[in-house]
């Protein structure tokens, strides 16, 4: 999902992946809760640029986080390390928020009424990594073709994922996945085995077959992806297992044999070399054992909250840290590219300054300096995720307590 993503390691979160390092341990619980802290701000000394906050966006975001909360038990506590507030605040400081923006009130003045400010401060004045992630598009069919010839498969029944915890407690939080072959439990089949031997064909596993066998490749490595029919129809695919194998990064491979330089090695310049390659492109391809399997949906995409992502208004966090539902003020510079990838013009400095919800998570997104923004759907938000590789600062927005209800205070 992120910049130099080829060279990462893959580790998939409940409905979207996000990674950008290469391992995926877990950062320590000391480094995870004590090396950060939430400082109270004067709203004065927070930067809020109101010419980059886009009304229509954050209308709908804060509906869908509005939604979301009023499916939560009523009398549920949020809490972020030592501060805590409960939901029905939230929802009552979201609603005030809302129906001041609806009635274009001035918006700085809205959130000083209904929220506290707390600036994330981590350790040794680290800064916020951000990064990017997007839904990417594959042209598929539901009948398979001379055009349409790669399959998208569902997860296998046959393969079994164990938790080595139940045999050991020394394992906790380790899994593997295999399938068993004469009453022995071996490894699933590799990428090789799965695509190029045909280990899976003919047993009713298909969902879809796509056109282009790159595409479902890149659409592997974010975890979802949108398929567009012939006949102009959308549909998703979620990720919904792995075959347990390890992910081996085709871009490290590729600078490796000295195909690529490492500093230039993006999505693009990978998909060019192989459509320049096409009699190396299952070799390649094939030095990543890891596969993913899909679950087919009508609508999304969604978070692992399962409220509907929405651009640059969704990111993905570390929900130990900033619970599902946050309000997060974001602010970093994005490199001078980032212009002519969006619609945003002449941005001071390249400015990134926007309100969004953690709505999503990701195995590579571990502790208070990671995250990730989502960026839409497509090439162009595939390359502005690319192009998001900054560091920053985040604030989080406290309801006040107690809320009052809007026309206690208008």
């Amino acid at each position: 999902m992120a910049f130099n993503m080829l060279f990462q390691k893959y580790v998939p979160p409940l409905l979207f992946i996000s990674f950008l390092i290469s391992s995926c341990r877990s950062p320590s619980k000391s480094f995870l809760f004590d090396d950060f802290t939430f400082k109270k701000e004067s709203w004065d000394n927070v930067p809020l640029s109101e010419t980059l906050i886009k009304k229509d966006s954050l209308i709908s975001s804060i509906e869908n986080n509005i939604q979301w909360l009023n499916n939560k038990k009523s009398n549920s506590i949020f809490q972020l390390k030592d501060i805590k507030f409960s939901t029905q605040d939230y929802i009552c400081s979201s609603t005030n928020l809302l129906n001041d923006i609806k009635r274009d009130k001035i918006l700085l003045t809205s959130l000083k009424n209904n929220f506290d400010v707390y600036k994330l401060a981590i350790e040794d004045d680290k800064n916020v990594l951000y990064t990017g992630y997007y839904i990417p598009y594959a042209e598929a069919s539901d009948k398979p073709s001379k055009t349409y010839k790669t399959p998208v498969y569902k997860m296998p029944k046959d393969l079994i994922t164990v938790d080595l915890e139940d045999f050991n407690p020394n394992y906790k939080g380790k899994r593997i996945r295999g399938r068993v072959e004469k009453n022995q439990l071996k490894p699933y089949w590799t990428r090789e085995e799965i695509t190029s031997k045909k280990k899976l064909d003919n047993k009713n596993l298909e969902i879809a077959w796509v056109k282009n066998k790159v595409d479902l490749f890149f659409i592997e490595i974010q975890g979802s992806g949108l398929l567009i029919y012939p006949n102009g129809d959308r549909k998703y695919i979620h990720y919904s297992s792995q075959n347990g194998r390890e992910y081996n990064p085709i871009g490290a491979l590729l600078f490796k044999e000295g195909h690529l330089d490492k500093s230039k090695i993006t999505m693009q310049s990978i998909r060019k070399w192989l459509d320049d390659n096409p009699k190396e492109k299952n070799r390649i391809l094939n030095y990543n054992k890891s596969y993913v399997f899909f679950s087919l949906e009508d609508d999304g995409p969604f978070g692992n909250i399962n409220v509907r992502l929405i651009p640059e208004r969704s990111i993905a966090a570390d929900q130990r840290i900033l619970p599902a539902g946050t309000l997060t003020l974001l602010d970093f510079k994005m490199p001078a590219t980032f212009n002519t990838l969006t619609n945003i013009q002449n941005l001071p400095d390249e400015k990134f300054n926007q309100l969004a919800f953690v709505q999503d998570t990701g195995g590579a997104i571990k502790g208070p300096h990671r995250i990730d923004v989502f960026w839409g759907e497509g090439h162009k938000a595939g390359e502005i995720a690319g192009a998001t590789q900054q560091q920053g600062e985040m604030y989080v927005l406290i309801p006040k307590n107690p809320c009052l209800p809007l026309l206690a205070h208008d």
